[in-house]
């Protein structure tokens, strides 16, 4: 792949992120163009979900970063409610996409608020 491929994989995916995530940001108490920002919304999801931040360099190694996704997947889910096997299950098996579920569909809030807020 050439660098122009490359960068529009970068950003079909930094998109589908952005779809799949503003209003889980929304609920989290962030704005939603925070979600639509490389690199940017990875650190602010990782303080939403109150992991460290060095997390996102994970993201960026290959091959864990192929064990990092799907961590991140259910610990988002997590954070918004969702701790059954099942929803798990479904993160892992639809690559993601079922976070896109929790954002449209569901009308959860943030489990963990005192959390975050206790990190601002």
């Amino acid at each position: 792949m050439n660098f122009t491929e490359w960068f529009l994989f970068f950003l079909v995916i930094q998109v589908l992120h952005f779809l799949g995530t503003w209003k889980l940001y929304v609920k989290a108490g962030r704005k939603a163009w925070e979600a639509a920002i490389p690199i940017y919304n990875g650190i602010v999801l990782m303080q939403i979900i109150n992991r460290p931040k060095w997390w996102i360099l994970l993201l960026f190694i290959p091959v864990i970063n192929l064990l990092m996704f799907p961590i991140i997947w259910i610990e988002t889910l997590r954070t918004f409610g969702f701790h059954k096997k099942l929803d798990s299950l479904l993160a892992i098996v639809t690559l993601g996409l079922y976070v896109f579920y929790i954002n449209y569909a569901t009308d959860n809030k943030l489990q963990c608020r005192q959390k975050f807020k206790a990190a601002f």
